[in-house]
């Protein structure tokens, strides 16, 4: 399956949202907020997530949003990374790695702070075993 499409967001949203150890850390701290993903380049991300207390409440293409809402987490990367990680996900050193590196850049978004908080970046690595 092709990334960033209207059939993969819609898919990544159900396999989020039946995910427990992605829902219920992040259910537990409240966590809301909106989610981008995209590739390097690109000035509006290909997808939005919008994160309501753990859940995903809505997905979609960008091009399909009437009105871009302000995005607290914009993560980029080339095909081919994302393509990699679906069957190698990163791991805690994997990360920092692929941060340094340049392979997963953060446009918004905290990841020094992210990565600091357990209740963060566990469900933040278990998005790559979803993907």
């Amino acid at each position: 399956m092709e990334f960033f499409t209207q059939a993969w967001v819609e898919g990544f949203a159900q396999k989020w949202n039946a995910d427990t150890q992605m829902v219920k850390p992040l259910a537990e701290t409240s966590f809301s907020a909106v989610i981008a993903f995209g590739y390097p380049g690109q000035a509006m991300p290909s997808v939005l997530l919008d994160v309501v207390k753990g859940k995903v409440a809505r997905a979609g293409l960008v091009n399909k949003v009437a009105q871009l809402p302000a995005i607290d987490w914009d993560l980029r990367a080339l095909p081919e990374q994302w393509l990699m990680w679906r069957t190698k996900p990163l791991t805690l050193s994997s990360l920092g790695v692929a941060v340094q590196n340049g392979q997963l850049l953060f446009k918004t978004g905290d990841y020094r702070k992210m990565i600091r908080t357990p209740s963060l970046a566990n469900p933040f690595l278990r998005f790559f075993n979803l993907l």
